[in-house]
């Protein structure tokens, strides 16, 4: 028998040859990917007496065997493989809706060499993809006064709080990627479990409630804590948590602190509000307080119970009810960068969600209106944005590939540090890192090899691509542009039309003097 393995579809290499006709080769990486989960194995005639199986494994891996058949010719073999393949379809379902897991980070992503040092942990491990690496101990040391903290506040003994975590740990276990806990028996999983996930409640509990020095940890530290908790392989399945949550906090608390400490991590910037809006707010008659419009803010439903807690930010991010795609796509646009639209009359405003999929654009007679989800981008923002990609990789995953196609329409909108300069001046993009540069290198770096989902803004980029070729419109802005870009040249444009009207009637009199 030769078994052969594929590195790429369609790729085959020989592996391992045994004359005996023994099957030696296993189930092979397809770019070390890592996921496992068998889809189909069907057998077929191939080149005489040779048969072939051909083992497909979710997402990530192929494997080839060839074995000798006693005779390929007959037709049997091959009605076989037809069958096979149909009756495979029940076990493809299944696999389809498999239960999603906490996955660990594609190796693909990880071989982008700006990026690797995106997805690993800096100060503290949670789970068991990190557990007991030496260079994460600094944290280490405070999970227990932590968990003490927590289980005092809870009112119940320790014995109690342990117990509700060993009733889940089974389910918990199953929530990793396949033979990623082999390592750890019962009892030093569910230990993991507990000291984790009284850790990090506690964590938000400080976070949500201004209660840091409870804490004991220096404020660069607890930002490095912050980082940790959202990357993709440091996360702790949310059953865990909601068993913990259910012996301290009464009804939506729980969820309330999470929602808390959420809006703490994100850091995001105001939500944008019109002249008129502003103008109203300076009015002080409660009427006005009464009919200004309130800012959308999502909520995460935990009732619909996520995995982990990178997938609930992810929740707060995507709204999937909102549609700003379309039927058809196209992979090519002729419009560039902010600072080109802004030439040709489009102007930007911050929306008033921050919601990646509230993107709207409108054009009017002579300019455009493009409203983006106002964003802080600070020294957190790559590795939360390339843990979110991460997990939209996952075969589990939802397969929009929101934040994906987020992060490629931003880069679209920005090239060069003037671009940000754009967006920064109408309020969309609050910059923490230093100089505009820096966010445009960092949008321009991540979007490098990301493939964004076709249909994702295809409505919007349609609109604006429509704008931008209306040469009328853009013959209008440029010379609005050019003649009343700043506030001064709009005044002396006034003014010279009230000299000119004013000429025109001291004129008009002179020549048609009123008569006594």
């Amino acid at each position: 028998m030769a078994t052969k393995t594929g590195k790429h579809p369609g790729q085959l290499q020989d592996d391992v040859t045994s004359p005996g006709g023994t099957t030696i080769a296993g189930i092979h990486e397809l770019e070390k990917g890592g996921f496992r989960g068998t889809l189909m194995n069907a057998t077929w005639p191939y080149k005489g007496a040779i048969r072939i199986t051909f083992i497909f494994v979710m997402a990530e891996m192929v494997t080839v065997v060839v074995q000798n058949s006693g005779d390929s010719s007959s037709s049997g073999s091959h009605d076989e493989w037809l069958n096979s393949i149909m009756k495979d379809e029940g076990n493809f379902a299944i696999n389809q809706k498999a239960r999603p897991k906490i996955q660990k980070v594609p190796e693909m992503l990880r071989e982008i060499k700006s990026n690797e040092k995106c997805y690993d942990p800096w100060v503290v491990s949670i789970g068991p993809y990190h557990h007991g690496s030496p260079g994460l101990q600094l944290v280490e040391k405070h999970k227990i006064p932590m968990t003490r903290q927590y289980v005092m506040k809870s009112g119940r003994s320790i014995d109690d709080v342990y117990n509700k975590v060993v009733e889940v740990v089974d389910n918990a276990r199953k929530c990793y990627a396949e033979g990623s806990t082999q390592m750890f028996d019962d009892k030093a999983f569910a230990q993991m479990m507990f000291l984790d996930g009284c850790f990090i409640l506690q964590f938000m509990y400080c976070i949500a409630e201004n209660k840091r020095e409870d804490m004991g940890m220096k404020s660069h530290i607890i930002a490095f804590v912050h980082r940790d908790m959202l990357l993709l392989e440091n996360q702790l399945p949310f059953l865990v948590l909601k068993a913990l949550m259910s012996l301290r906090f009464k009804d939506d608390e729980g969820k309330s602190i999470i929602n808390n400490f959420i809006e703490h991590t994100r850091a995001l910037p105001p939500l944008g509000t019109s002249w008129m809006e502003k103008l109203l707010s300076c009015i002080p008659i409660n009427i006005w307080e009464q009919e200004a419009p309130q800012p959308e803010l999502r909520e995460v439903e935990i009732k619909d119970q996520p995995v982990h807690l990178l997938e609930l930010i992810r929740g707060k991010l995507i709204d999937n009810s909102r549609k700003n795609g379309s039927d058809l796509s196209s992979d090519w646009y002729s419009y560039r960068s902010a600072k080109e639209l802004r030439a040709v009359g489009v102007n930007f405003k911050p929306g008033k969600t921050h919601l990646y999929t509230d993107v709207k654009f409108k054009s009017t007679f002579l300019t455009g209106k493009l409203t983006l989800p106002p964003i802080t981008v600070d020294d957190s923002t790559k590795s939360l944005l390339l843990n979110l990609v991460a997990y939209e990789t996952c075969p589990d995953a939802p397969d929009d590939f929101g934040v994906t196609s987020y992060i490629c329409f931003m880069d679209s909108l920005i090239d060069h540090a003037e671009d940000v300069m754009v967006l920064r001046s109408e309020g969309i993009l609050l910059n923490f890192l230093g100089s505009d540069q820096e966010v445009a290198d960092l949008f321009n770096a991540i979007a490098k090899d990301l493939v964004p989902n076709p249909y994702a803004y295809a409505g919007v980029k349609g609109r604006i691509e429509r704008h931008y070729r209306n040469k009328l419109k853009i013959w209008m802005a440029e010379w609005l542009h050019t003649h009343f870009s700043s506030p001064w040249t709009i005044l002396a444009f006034i003014a010279a039309i009230f000299a000119i009207a004013l000429s025109v009637v001291q004129t008009y009199y002179a020549a048609n003097p009123p008569k006594c």
